[in-house]
């Protein structure tokens, strides 16, 4: 998927150092009324993204992605299993800084191998527990 050059103007001027599709559009299994899923990074130490400017650049990939509409994470403020499904099953749209989209992939898949044993173990324990008692 080739981005706008605007789209790229865009993205590079609100300081995003990488943008990721990833959900359903990235892994083919998407319909026609599917949203957009995308994540960016933000360049270190740098300023967030405004209400404003997340709505923009959503409405702006879900035209570029010809979307009903997108959701945009922010991976700076994302939970560390929201980033490493990110990171391992996202495709990759845009590269700013390059230097830092590495550190960030390289920190975060360290960062999860070392708990998804064990977020895997609750998940499983708390399927096991609904399957006995329900939600209720």
């Amino acid at each position: 998927m080739q981005l706008s050059d605007r789209l790229v103007e865009r993205l590079a001027r609100a300081g995003v150092t990488a943008a990721y599709l990833f959900g359903s559009r990235a892994t083919g299994t998407h319909t026609a009324a599917s949203d957009a899923d995308v994540a960016v990074l933000m360049a270190h130490g740098g300023r967030m993204l405004t209400l404003a400017e997340r709505s923009g650049l959503a409405n702006a990939f879900a035209d570029a992605l010809e979307a009903p509409d997108a959701d945009l994470v922010v991976l700076n403020e994302a939970p560390l299993e929201l980033r490493g499904r990110v990171v391992r099953e996202g495709r990759l749209l845009y590269r700013g800084d390059e230097a830092h989209r590495v550190r960030f992939e390289v920190d975060t898949l360290s960062r999860w191998l070392d708990v998804e044993p064990t977020v895997r173990e609750q998940d499983r324990a708390y399927l096991a527990r609904v399957a006995r008692e329900g939600l209720g």
